[in-house]
């Protein structure tokens, strides 16, 4: 009886091995960059069709190729980074594996043209399914070109399953934005069928590198950190409020200059950023850290992304406390007004542990606002400059009392009218009805009320509305290609966009129940969303809804006119508002006067 198992042919385990390398035409890319800032190159151009498939050009002026290694470098393994096992430790170049070009070459046709610096002339090679079909003289300039097309030609199940063209091109635009990004000592030109998408300036400058990436009005927005702490170096720049995106394709994280995914490096952001961004929503960040080599393992996997840190724990959070630091010591920016009349001047902001309780207003029943009409207490609002206190809606404060001295009430008893007294830490209005004492979260509580608007306008009103003033908006190039790819599935969503070019769009409609202050915001999320699923229905009407919600909502922290404190708890007892908020967290915790004599023992039992 003949056995079932088979030694795989040597052109099945070089296939096998190259998809590792090469998954799409931005594997292929950033292989073939990376072999040009290990060669030193101060300029990169990258050239593509077809999304790539079609037709991949990368061109250096780096130091060029001997003719002796040129005739090992298609060859699996053949690398001049590495000679003995123990420079693992130690890895300081992009590349080391010596898979790339020959990767590349099992899967396309190659034409490589390179001349070293001072050389009379130049060389180029072909490779074609990763067998060598020549090398010769040739004419160019001095520096490295590498041309890689067909790519995928002799594994068409591999290139069935390519993107199309468009989204191809625009994983390719992400992969360039991060190279740019990681190396701003680099000048890098990017073109997608014959059209510029980004060019940098090569000063060395961070600041350029971001701008050419992300435009002027994100890059003017960014709050920039740099230090040091526990052997880590930072520097960069956060995005937080309306930078912030719909999810994390825009943490951009560099270790010791190579692009890396750590979902260590994101929870310590994130956990910096909590109070600042909303649910749902992910810092923006350009970070580059730098370790010692030792202390860092890049031998993860075959793409180079993945990399171990032999002290997690104290990167972790040397990174979350740099960053913290640096945005408590951005400058803040004023609140604009949230109701009508005009806010008492804002006190100095102090962290949780300097507050100390306020003296408790006296608001007399007959001095205050009648009960505001539906709506009243529910003002568009811009919170993009905002920088709270206790913003995440599925926290509750450490220093809450025990489930048996708070309860969860009703919000309101019919009757008598809710009278509010104060506010504690700028956060928890302070109400008396009758003989209960009542602690309402502002947020939570205004959370709700303009979510129950929103939710009733959904059956009331027209699905989208004109913006007052259009935006101009210019988009990074993922998202202007998501715009142009999805036109049609935007508009009938809501979002109405004209095309102005140089990745600019100009918004004039949202949909109406996610309103206007928040059109950019709102407009760029649903561009996130059609980039990572290819259509708007990840997120159900309600979702949507919500998390606009929570973002116009008046933060904690934030101090408000005792009117609008008011206005807030006479709109809560209108409505009879449901007792917690869209997330779930409840609004109100209740003391009753009964509760009170017993814990200051003026009665038993």
């Amino acid at each position: 009886m003949n056995g079932k198992i088979r030694v795989l042919p040597p052109e099945v385990v070089e296939l096998i091995a190259a998809g590792e390398v090469v998954e799409r035409p931005a594997s292929a890319i950033k292989e073939l960059v990376e072999n040009s800032l290990d060669a030193g190159a101060t300029a990169v151009t990258v050239a593509i069709e077809g999304g790539g498939l079609d037709l991949i050009r990368v061109t250096d002026n780096g130091a060029g190729i001997s003719p002796e290694d040129l005739r090992l470098v298609f060859l699996p393994h053949a690398t001049s980074k590495l000679d003995r096992a123990e420079d693992l430790h130690s890895v300081a170049t992009l590349g080391f594996r010596g898979e790339a070009l020959a990767s590349i070459a099992r899967v396309s046709r190659v034409t490589l043209l390179t001349r070293q610096k001072g050389s009379a002339g130049g060389l180029k090679a072909v490779n074609e399914g990763g067998q060598m079909r020549g090398i010769s003289e040739a004419a160019c300039a001095e520096g490295t070109q590498v041309q890689v097309r067909d790519l995928f030609y002799n594994a068409p199940v591999r290139r069935d399953f390519m993107k199309k063209p468009q989204r191809e091109a625009a994983l390719c635009a992400q992969l360039l934005a991060q190279l740019i990004l990681s190396r701003p000592q680099v000048a890098f030109r990017f073109t997608s069928d014959g059209k510029q998408v980004y060019a940098s300036p090569g000063d060395g400058k961070a600041q350029g590198a971001v701008l050419a990436v992300y435009g002027l009005d994100t890059a003017q927005a960014l709050v920039p950190v740099e230090g040091s702490s526990q052997g880590l170096l930072l520097s960069g720049f956060v995005g937080i409020g309306e930078q912030a995106r719909g999810s994390r394709a825009h943490q951009h994280f560099f270790l010791n200059g190579r692009a890396v995914r750590a979902p260590l490096l994101s929870r310590a952001l994130e956990e910096a950023c909590r109070h600042r961004v909303m649910i749902g929503r992910y810092p923006l960040c350009v970070l580059s850290l730098s370790l010692p080599y030792e202390l860092v393992d890049v031998n993860v996997h075959p793409n180079k992304w993945e990399v171990r840190f032999a002290r997690e724990q104290a990167v972790g959070e040397a990174l979350r406390d740099l960053v913290a630091d640096a945005l408590q010591r951005a400058p803040g920016q004023a609140h604009p007004p949230l109701f009508e009349r005009p806010p008492t001047p804002d006190l100095p902001r102090v962290t949780r542990q300097e507050v100390a309780p306020p003296p408790v207003a006296d608001v007399q029943s007959a001095a205050s606002p009648a009960p505001p009409a539906p709506g009243r207490a529910l003002p568009a609002r811009d919170v993009a400059a905002s920088q709270p206190r206790g913003l995440a809606p599925d926290s509750l404060p450490e220093a809450a009392a025990p489930p048996q001295q708070l309860h969860v009430p009703q919000l309101c008893q019919p009757g008598e009218r809710l009278q509010v007294l104060g506010v504690a830490f700028q956060t928890y209005i302070i109400a008396q009805q009758g003989d209960r004492l009542l602690l309402i979260d502002q947020h939570a509580l205004h959370e709700r009320l303009l979510f129950d608007s929103m939710m009733a306008s959904v059956h009331t009103r027209q699905p989208a509305q004109a913006l007052l003033l259009p935006q101009l908006m210019e988009l990074d190039y993922p998202d202007y290609q998501a715009f142009l790819a999805h036109r049609e599935a935007l508009a009938q969503a809501g979002f109405e966009a004209e095309d102005f070019g140089s990745r600019s769009v100009r918004l004039t409609s949202v949909p109406v129940e996610l309103g206007e202050p928040l059109a950019a915001v709102s407009f760029r999320d649903a561009l996130d969303e059609l980039r990572e699923a290819g259509s708007l229905g990840g997120h159900s009407l309600r979702e949507r809804i919500i998390m606009a919600a929570c973002r116009h909502a008046v933060k904690g922290g934030e101090r408000l006119p005792e009117h609008a404190l008011q206005e807030l708890a006479d709109e809560m007892q209108q409505r009879g508002t449901t007792p917690s908020c869209p997330h779930g967290r409840p609004i109100v915790l209740e003391l009753t006067q009964r509760e009170l004599e017993r814990r200051f023992r003026r009665i038993q039992g």
